[in-house]
């Protein structure tokens, strides 16, 4: 039995790790080919365009590694506000673990790409859309478990995840201009804040799992 190609999986990777450190723009086909060792002619037995590929490599990253983070993080088995302060930890992390093996600080893939091909890629931008939204969707549904138990008094669950979203894609970005992952840390107390309640996250010992 012939070996199993890892041609296609090794596409996909060598384009999310190239648009998550330059960007979509920058990335041409002949160069993800040299990065993920791959014939050009193999490339488009895979993939139509860099677009079609752009789309596959995120669905693969939310199938392998973030959803996987999320269903972790938002586990049932965890109170409300512990599930807080497990994302808390997580975002951090995730941050310095990015310096430490990239050289810096890089932000959130779904949102860098989704801010660059929001108008010059719509298939691209809404493929980004339905990971974020998807995202905040955890984070409102929890601020519901939050209310029904008296954790929380919250008169708009979804209003207030938009704004905790949005707080910590601001800060995943401001790390990635100042290359700070410390950035990020700053914002724990801020989404304690918002949610009016009081979050003791581990930021110093916390392991990233994705």
């Amino acid at each position: 039995m012939p070996p199993i190609s890892t041609a296609r999986t090794r596409l996909l990777e060598a384009m999310l790790d190239a648009i998550w450190e330059r960007s979509y723009g920058s990335v041409s086909v002949d160069a993800i080919c040299l990065r993920a060792d791959v014939r050009k002619g193999s490339f488009y037995h895979f993939f139509k365009s860099k677009t079609e590929l752009a789309v596959a490599a995120l669905d693969h990253l939310w199938e392998t590694r973030s959803r996987p983070a999320l269903d972790e993080i938002f586990s049932p088995t965890r109170p409300p506000l512990a599930r807080f302060e497990r994302l808390l930890e997580y975002w951090y992390q995730r941050s310095v673990e990015c310096q430490q093996e990239k050289g810096r600080v890089l932000g959130c893939p779904y949102f860098n790409i989704g801010a660059e091909t929001a108008l010059a890629e719509p298939e691209l931008a809404a493929t980004v859309r339905e990971i974020l939204d998807r995202y905040q969707g955890c984070l409102e549904a929890t601020l519901h478990e939050a209310n029904a138990r008296g954790d929380v008094r919250i008169s708009n669950p979804a209003e207030t995840a938009d704004c905790l979203f949005a707080l910590m894609e601001g800060c995943s970005t401001q790390a990635r201009i100042h290359n700070d992952p410390e950035r990020v840390r700053h914002f724990a107390d801020a989404f304690g804040r918002v949610i009016g309640a009081e979050l003791k996250p581990d930021l110093g010992g916390a392991l990233a799992i994705a």
